[in-house]
């Protein structure tokens, strides 16, 4: 296995790992020399790991101190890093904002997308499937997908409310992300909506977007409970 391949899967135990709670808020993350041992990897793996998560707002790299976890304590953070009142926004809240506005979205993209948003969607899938192992570039182009689809209702209220919304999803989406199948599942929901939008089906867009919505809800909210029990 390679050194992407093996940072990202780190990626993803370190996010499974702070998601239960054995890394909890404010946490140090034990230095490089030992994760690289825990792991069983090198340090350049370490340090690309950790590189991902701090671009992913998950922790945060003190030069001479080390990595804290900053993703889970919000409260922790600068108010000017967090959107408004964000201590107080769930999940289910972020997705039930995601649910009002993107089957709408979708319905109205059916009839109005054309031509060429239908390629740069199958490029942004295929570009998914080519990012699979590399999760930060994975969460960009699913942000870009929804985002585009928005763009093809043509409805500009839409456009600007969900990108009120976008900050919250950037302390969330991270986590439907944890699990290494969740990454083809999400493509599998990507492609469903993309074949809603190339038969012009509202209905089945908005079923397969409602779908993709509710399981993410099912994946972050199970996390929330096993963090719950290992408490």
């Amino acid at each position: 296995m390679n050194k992407e391949l093996l940072h990202t899967k780190l990626v993803r135990e370190l996010i499974a790992l702070i998601s239960s709670g054995i890394y909890g808020d404010g946490a140090r993350l034990p230095a490089e020399r030992k994760l690289c041992e825990q792991f069983n990897v090198s340090r350049g793996t370490v340090r690309l790991a950790l590189y991902d998560l701090e671009k992913l707002g998950i922790l945060k790299i003190k030069a001479g101190s080390g990595a804290y976890v900053q993703k889970i304590s919000q409260r922790k953070l600068p108010t000017y890093f967090l959107p408004p009142d964000f201590v107080n926004v769930s999940i289910a809240d972020i997705i039930c904002a995601r649910k009002a506005i993107e089957t709408t979205a979708i319905t109205l993209a059916c009839e109005k997308i054309s031509a060429r948003q239908i390629e740069e969607l199958q490029q942004l899938i295929e570009k998914m499937e080519q990012s699979k192992d590399n999760l930060v570039e994975f969460l960009k182009l699913d942000m870009e997908f929804h985002q585009s689809i928005i763009h093809a209702s043509g409805n500009m209220p839409l456009v600007t409310a969900f990108e009120s919304i976008a900050d919250y999803l950037k302390y969330s989406q991270v986590f439907s992300s944890v699990y290494e199948s969740e990454v083809q599942t999400a493509i599998n929901f990507h492609k469903k909506m993309l074949w809603a939008l190339k038969n012009r089906s509202s209905k089945n867009g908005a079923k397969a977007i409602l779908k993709h919505l509710e399981h993410t809800q099912q994946i972050t909210s199970s996390i929330k409970r096993n963090k719950t029990i290992s408490a």
